[in-house]
């Protein structure tokens, strides 16, 4: 439920109710913890808990870059894997030149088959953190007709050779892709950010100040700064869902420069 909320919302909506609700809460708490433990209480050990509230939010900052850098560093991995897919297409479409017309044609068709499945309907299917299965019946057929080739002479069996291996490139970075669709981060990091996010805030209700105000500014800042690298985190964990998101633009852009190159109209 969480997650369809989330990827199906604009990102600054989610955004702006994540940010206000973490700021919310730490300031609920500490206007808790305020009528509890007296100011004076707290005044008289404000270099103590200075102190220690350094240690903890170093800690805690050290974590929660850690794991936007991982989830960065996977949501362009996923770009990388998506442009290395299309890049392939596009290679094979192009080595076919040298094949007889009718096989040329043949295994062209059951390319922009397969691009047509991939941009329709295998890009809606990843949005919703589905993997998509429809893209594999093209590909076989593409492989099969690559595969039941007859070379007549030296040249199409190397453009055969190339084909199979290009193809077998595709095979892997599209195993890849749709290995990449589920990828996330685990449920027990996502409980080690929160309750490292519930200590870091809470240790600042133990600051003693005079303005009570002034407290709470500070406890909001605290709140909201952890809060913003939180949904930096949340919209990239999912790297096919949501605004942010990896668009099918390489296979787009595949697509448009075939027209240029027009095999099939000579």
């Amino acid at each position: 439920m969480l997650n369809e909320f989330i990827y199906s919302n604009p990102t600054w909506l989610w955004a702006t109710l994540v940010v206000l609700f973490f700021v919310g809460m730490s300031c609920l708490g500490l206007a808790g913890f305020h009528q509890l433990v007296h100011l004076d209480v707290r005044k008289a050990h404000n270099d103590l808990a200075g102190f220690t509230v350094a240690i903890i939010s170093v800690t805690y900052a050290v974590l929660l870059a850690f794991i936007a850098i991982a989830t960065w560093e996977s949501f362009t991995r996923a770009e990388d894997i998506v442009q290395s897919e299309a890049d392939f297409v596009g290679s094979i479409y192009r080595d076919t030149q040298g094949l007889p017309v009718a096989m040329g044609k043949e295994i062209r068709a059951d390319l922009r088959e397969y691009l047509d499945i991939v941009i329709g309907q295998e890009w809606p299917d990843q949005r919703d953190g589905k993997v998509p299965t429809e893209g594999w019946k093209p590909l076989h057929k593409l492989h099969s007709a690559i595969a039941t080739m007859r070379p007549v002479d030296m040249g199409e069996a190397v453009i055969e050779a190339e084909l199979l291996k290009t193809l077998n490139d595709l095979y892997r970075a599209r195993a890849s892709r749709l290995s990449a669709v589920e990828g996330h981060i685990p449920d027990v990091v996502w409980w080690i950010i929160l309750f490292g996010g519930m200590i870091t805030t809470g240790y600042t209700y133990l600051f003693g100040f005079h303005n009570f105000w002034m407290h709470v500014v500070m406890t909001a800042s605290v709140a909201a700064s952890l809060a913003l690298v939180v949904v930096l985190i949340m919209a990239m964990d999912w790297p096919f869902r949501g605004e942010v998101s990896i668009k099918p633009d390489a296979f787009i852009k595949t697509q448009r420069s075939w027209s240029e190159l027009q095999f099939d109209k000579k």
